[in-house]
């Protein structure tokens, strides 16, 4: 594997190998929590603001769509949300801007939970499998875990402690790759998916279904994401193939231009149900 976006060398040689019983793809050996900073420079997307005029135009869209499922969910009343890696909360303002919620969560990088910190917001440097849930046990409507599972070694403690966060009936809410995809077949280890080393599993939508079932959830919904992936996985192709000029937060110039190449593959496979990305709901036991 390669990291196409950063160029990123783990300090071992890390395999994809995949579950014969339900087609999740994981990395192995699997690496430590010490090993996990160095997988993420200090460019990394996630941990700034600038993106480019159109992203962050789709950021905030997406950011609005969430705020409507939330406001749905608790009813209209005020409710309250835990996020597993908060970053650096910019998106905690932005739900706040479209309805009454109060935000708290954990993120690994210190620097990164300390600029969400300044924004006002409780979080915890670290990560929730070692997170002291003193206090915070049985408190929150919502636990949001968006682009997270895909990230952490163990991600069976992660549904069992987000279960623990929630009230009796509360929403286990997240966003993921998957290689039950078009995308994810259309173009191999090029995949955007992959996001190597970052990605330690790459699930399959079965694979995830059982882990979420198995953490005790219920009601558990699979469906495609409204997204734009696939031009990472272009990025990548095109990397691949020799092109590839210096980036900003791991994007080309011109990363707007593979936007609108892609929109159309995205819009079929949003409506065949069959993208790389997908959205998961699932519910606490009363």
């Amino acid at each position: 594997m390669r990291d196409f976006e950063y160029g990123v060398e783990p300090g071992s040689t890390l395999d994809v190998r995949r579950c014969v019983a339900c087609d999740t793809e994981f990395l192995f050996p699997r690496p430590d929590a010490a090993d996990l900073v160095d997988f993420y420079p200090s460019d990394y997307h996630a941990f700034n603001d600038d993106h480019g005029r159109l992203a962050t135009r789709l950021v905030h869209l997406r950011a609005k769509r969430r705020a409507h499922q939330y406001e749905e969910l608790l009813g209209g009343r005020k409710g309250s949300l835990f996020d597993v890696g908060t970053g650096d909360c910019r998106h905690f303002d932005e739900l706040r801007e479209e309805l009454d919620l109060h935000c708290a969560g954990v993120e690994l990088q210190p620097e990164v939970a300390a600029a969400g910190r300044a924004r006002g917001y409780d979080v915890t440097v670290g990560t929730l499998e070692e997170m002291d849930l003193t206090g915070h046990e049985g408190r929150y409507d919502i636990v949001s875990m968006n682009h997270v599972l895909e990230h952490v070694i163990e991600p069976d403690v992660v549904v069992d402690r987000a279960r623990r966060l929630l009230r009796p009936g509360g929403h286990l809410l997240g966003q993921l790759p998957t290689n039950s995809s078009w995308e994810a077949k259309a173009f191999g280890r090029r995949w955007g998916g992959y996001h190597y080393p970052r990605h330690l599993q790459m699930f399959s939508r079965a694979g995830l279904e059982r882990l979420l079932r198995h953490g005790g959830f219920t009601d558990v919904q699979l469906h495609t994401a409204p997204h734009i992936q696939t031009a990472i996985s272009l990025q990548n192709t095109l990397n691949a193939w020799g092109w590839d000029p210096p980036k900003r937060y791991g994007k080309v110039p011109g990363y707007g231009a593979l936007l609108g190449v892609v929109a159309p593959f995205e819009l079929v496979a949003y409506a065949a149900d069959r993208g790389g990305i997908i959205d998961f709901h699932a519910v606490a036991p009363r």
